[in-house]
């Protein structure tokens, strides 16, 4: 899966690099330092392509894993204040009984 992943974002920094590439020559007119400029980012994005697609997993990875440890303490501290509360939930509803 993690592959998957991996092939995925390498295709779309691939693809996003030479469109944009596109773009900017086209609206370049007459400014051959542009175009070359555009053209030699692209080929640079596509040649660190490999790394850029493990980071954005590894970015992404461990951006759901943080949410997920802290979706799991926000539970913990609530069922620990519910668990907390208990006695004084009990002795206010034995009073009011």
């Amino acid at each position: 899966m993690e592959a998957h992943i991996i092939n995925v974002v390498r295709f779309a920094v691939c693809l996003l690099s030479l469109v944009t590439a596109i773009v900017a020559m086209v609206k370049a007119d007459d400014n051959n330092a542009m175009r070359r400029l555009s053209a030699v980012l692209a080929g640079v994005l596509i040649y660190f392509n490999e790394q850029i697609g493990s980071m954005a997993y590894l970015t992404i990875g461990s951006t759901i894993e943080a949410l997920m440890a802290t979706a799991g303490v926000g539970f913990v501290l609530a069922l620990a204040i519910v668990v907390m509360l208990f006695p004084f939930i009990f002795i206010i509803r034995w009073l009011t009984h």
